[in-house]
């Protein structure tokens, strides 16, 4: 007996079976035709002995593992030859390779039925992977790819000169979509860095592609700068002591011809920020603020004016980020209903704050935005056609055609966010209209009380009429998703001036909105949210119709809010309304949600 396996301890064939049952779960090692020994419990069996395996009564010598012929002495062994290899039990000679193979086959049948199954499911998603890796489909580019991206970066990609097509591997770094991100970096040493180029706005709001950050200083590159417009038309410095809004200096923006302007400065490499970007450069001065902590002033102004100017440029894509200039309590609003919309209409936008802003500033880093809308709330005021005219930065915003879908984007996203909660956008009955008051009862503008019973009356007679489908709310009792399930679905929308008609963004284009001013005054706010979105607007005076051409008065501005506009004792005639509301609902018929 070899000395390695004299340390175990002998058993006799009349050692019962039973008492080595606890060593029956450890695969056996073949050592000799005379001995079985285990690993587990370094166990010496004569060939004599018998033992059960897990599954059946099967002797050991049943499950035909290969066997070495037995030698006859350990002189006889010492004199021969080495040969490498062994024989089978047939006296057949086998090599290690093929020894290895059998013994595997051999090895994997012993397994339990829960172990084949392990080691089959692990070569299936091992195949899975190597599938998926070898069609490219790793790659993706995502919402922000632009024409610069590589679109074959990620798993399986091949760079631009076709190399590691197949690859699994690759020694490029890739985003978690894919993206490479060597594409994220710019070479500013080249003689043809990428320039700027200005697209498309009106006084306030202006889009850009390929515009430059270093140091907080925006920077136009261009060889041809009489095509940027002028910087009072684009950005205002910081709000001075006395209120004052002047344009922008040589710390916030430049233009920078190559091969005339010393471009080394920029330090030889921009970080790319790709996918379109919002920067709002409003922000609170000594003694001013920056009008956004309003929802209104957001969605309804900077936000919807970006937006605008970037449609009418055929830009339909969902901005990547948000980038404000001023501070965090500087821009959200008493409701919280901005970083609401922020982070539930546009889940995969980033928003940047004014620490982000101050870390890029401070980094000494040139960062390259590939699609980005400047929004300047007092460029607008200062350079603007008619935002003098009303106080409203948006008024020019008419002058850009955009297309009917312009909002389709957004307001999909809406539509599928109440949708996914179980509201339903569609009509009861889909003849009838639904018209939604926005009721302010609670608050301190509102209408007469008795007015507003009146109103209430007429249009729960419509109702029973079946003419159209009334729904009175009182909004700040409804949750946000219900407030946007009921602009969706609505085909009038009507109330008081006030922040609930910016719900107004939301209904299909060729609605119609019903402000209810107090005679003599008017606010052209909701007016231009009405028109940009092409549907019929209404300013009610009382029992009047306050149409377009009275906004203006004789000196060219426009009616301003007089006193009593913000009262508690707005006058109307709920009846006269009534008619105009049967008028309206029979036009909007069949206009249906699509």
């Amino acid at each position: 007996m070899p000395s390695t396996l004299q340390s175990g301890r002998r058993l006799s064939s009349a050692t019962p079976t039973s008492s080595l049952s606890s060593s029956s779960t450890s695969n056996p090692i073949i050592s000799n035709s005379d001995s079985i020994v285990t690993t587990r419990n370094s166990l010496e069996i004569n060939s004599g002995d018998t033992i059960k395996s897990r599954s059946s009564a099967a002797h050991f010598h049943d499950l035909k593992l290969p066997v070495p012929p037995a030698q006859t002495s350990s002189a006889s062994s010492s004199s021969s030859t080495t040969i490498s290899g062994s024989y089978t039990p047939s006296g057949i000679f086998e090599n290690p390779v093929n020894k290895g193979t059998r013994f595997f086959k051999q090895s994997f049948r012993m397994t339990t039925k829960r172990g084949n199954r392990y080691m089959i499911g692990a070569v299936t998603v091992l195949g899975i992977f190597v599938l998926y890796s070898l069609s490219g489909n790793g790659s993706g580019s995502g919402s922000g790819s632009n024409s610069r991206s590589n679109p074959g970066s990620g798993y399986g990609a091949s760079d631009s000169n076709g190399e590691n097509k197949w690859g699994l591997w690759s020694n490029t770094p890739t985003t978690n979509r894919g993206e490479s991100v060597l594409d994220a970096f710019v070479d500013l040493n080249t003689l043809d860095i990428p320039e700027t180029e200005y697209v498309k706005g009106v006084a306030g709001f202006n889009y850009f592609k390929n515009l430059y950050l270093q140091n907080g200083t925006f920077l136009a590159i261009t060889s041809d700068p009489s095509s940027i417009p002028e910087v009072a038309s684009i950005m205002s410095a910081h709000p001075t002591n006395d209120n004052k809004n002047p344009p922008a200096g040589l710390d916030r923006w430049r233009v920078l011809v190559p091969g005339k302007d010393d471009l080394s400065g920029l330090g030889g490499v921009a970080i790319r920020k790709d996918g379109i970007s919002m920067f709002f450069n409003d922000a609170k001065g000594p003694v001013s603020v920056s009008f956004l902590k309003h929802y209104f002033h957001f969605i309804g102004e900077v936000f919807l004016g970006a937006w605008r100017v970037l449609t009418t440029a055929g830009e339909m894509e969902l901005p990547k980020r948000l980038m404000y200039r001023t501070s965090p309590d500087d821009w959200r609003d008493r409701a919280a209903l901005t970083p609401w919309f922020q982070q539930s209409v546009m889940p995969y936008t980033a928003i940047e704050e004014s620490p982000i802003w101050e870390d890029r500033q401070k980094s000494g880093m040139t960062f390259l935005f590939d699609k980005i809308t400047i929004t300047d709330r007092w460029a607008a005021h200062q350079k603007g056609i008619d935002p003098w005219r009303f106080n409203k930065m948006t008024a020019d915003l008419l002058y850009l055609d955009s297309p009917i879908n312009w909002m389709e984007p957004l307001r999909l996203s809406m539509k599928r966010l109440v949708q996914t909660k179980g509201c339903s956008v569609y009509r009861k009955n889909p003849d009838v209209p639904i018209v939604l008051y926005i009721n302010r009862q609670l608050t301190g503008r509102r209408l007469r009380a008795e007015d507003a019973d009146s109103l209430v009356e007429e249009m729960i007679q419509l109702d029973n009429q079946g003419v159209i489908e009334w729904v009175d709310a009182q909004m700040e009792t409804y949750s946000r998703l219900d407030q946007f399930c009921l602009a969706l679905k609505a085909d009038i929308i009507m109330g008081v001036h006030g922040n609930g008609l910016s719900h107004a963004l939301w209904m299909k284009p060729g609605s119609a909105v019903l402000e209810f001013m107090f005679p003599g005054g008017f606010a052209r706010d909701y007016a231009t949210v009405a028109e940009l979105m092409r549907h019929d607007y209404y300013a009610i005076h009382n029992d009047t119709v306050f149409t377009k051409d009275k906004w203006l008065k004789d000196d060219g501005w426009g009616v301003p809010a007089i006193d009593g506009f913000h009262s508690s004792w707005i006058p109307l005639n709920g009846k006269w309304v009534s008619n105009l509301i049967r008028k309206i609902a029979q036009e909007k018929k069949d206009k249906i949600e699509p």
